[in-house]
């Protein structure tokens, strides 16, 4: 929305810009009022798009940018102000990430190494591990970085390197987590790995279940 006041001059046109590139101008002393000038990214609705707004039909991550709104006033002033704002395009994941490595089974005093891997998303997800509900220091774990695929969207990685003690063991079972979060508060979606072991003979073999979280 572009809102405006003219006071008692009167309106010679608006113009809309992504990026510096016009796409939509309204003019209303001229013969074609409404003139669209398409671009990647931008799908007007015409019918709902006026001299104060402009609908897009569409969103794509090729709309984000920096969009513009021009007003010019008519002779014999001729001023002109704008105004400037970012739209930025979330696309959340469709699942959950995902942990892969290890083995199926340890031995106590084993180091075990997962990797997690988030689902494809933008922004790409911030991954966090957690063992037995308590978030893992930065000094266990490997950033991997963000890789962005052929669509534009991103994958994030991060590995955890632990040793299997016993003082890990909650009941019998050591529950390990990666947690996905975006903006923190937009969604949050985790994958949980357990590895239950014997409560009389912890020296014994360790299982691996993978169960999913929340």
């Amino acid at each position: 929305m572009c809102s405006y006041d003219l006071g008692s001059e009167e309106l010679y046109v608006v113009k809309w810009y992504k990026d510096d590139i016009e796409f939509y101008r309204y003019e209303p002393k001229d013969d074609n009022q409404f003139v669209y000038f398409p671009q990647p990214g931008i799908d007007i609705d015409l019918s709902r798009t006026n001299s104060n707004i402009v609908f897009l039909r569409t969103v794509a991550l090729d709309s984000a940018g920096s969009y513009k709104c021009q007003v010019s006033t008519d002779a014999p002033t001729y001023s002109c102000v704008q105004a400037v704002k970012d739209m930025n395009v979330i696309i959340l994941p469709l699942e959950g990430p995902q942990i892969t490595g290890g083995e199926s089974s340890y031995d106590l005093g084993d180091n075990i190494t997962l990797n997690c891997t988030s689902a494809e998303s933008k922004p790409a997800a911030k991954l966090e591990w957690f063992v037995n509900d308590q978030p893992v220091s930065e000094e266990e774990t490997d950033d991997h970085g963000i890789h962005t695929n052929n669509q534009n969207l991103q994958i994030s990685s991060k590995s955890l390197r632990l040793k299997l003690s016993e003082k890990l063991f909650r009941k019998g079972k050591v529950t390990i987590k990666c947690e996905a979060s975006f903006y923190d508060t937009v969604a949050t979606i985790s994958k949980e790995l357990t590895l239950l072991g014997g409560e009389q003979d912890m020296h014994g073999e360790v299982i691996v279940d993978r169960t999913v979280g929340k």
